[in-house]
């Protein structure tokens, strides 16, 4: 099945997003890292009149500390980047050297 007709966005930065989600209001679903959106729009379970995709909107994707409460960004997936490209050294060995 394909997922209901919707609009999509691209916005390039956070005020351009911030600007689309408050526009658009609970008409717009947010697509970000590590989220099974599109299989839940393609069964039809979620029908959106808007997406807005995050995915090129920079500094998203970190995880910091911030007082004593840490900081996950929208983009921050569950695998770290230096295991998503193809090395010879297996992932653990990868991840060890973060």
């Amino acid at each position: 099945m394909k997922p209901a007709p919707f609009e999509y966005h691209a916005p390039a930065d956070l005020d351009e997003a911030l600007a689309l989600l408050a526009e658009l209001g609970p008409e717009a679903k947010v697509l970000a890292g590590g989220q099974s959106l599109v299989p839940v729009l393609n069964m039809r379970l979620a029908s959106p009149g808007h997406l807005v995709d995050l995915n090129r909107v920079p500094g998203l994707d970190h995880v910091r500390v911030e007082d004593d409460a840490v900081v996950v960004g929208a983009l921050v997936r569950r695998t770290p980047p230096c295991c998503r490209t193809p090395r010879r050294a297996p992932p653990s060995r990868c991840c060890a050297r973060r």
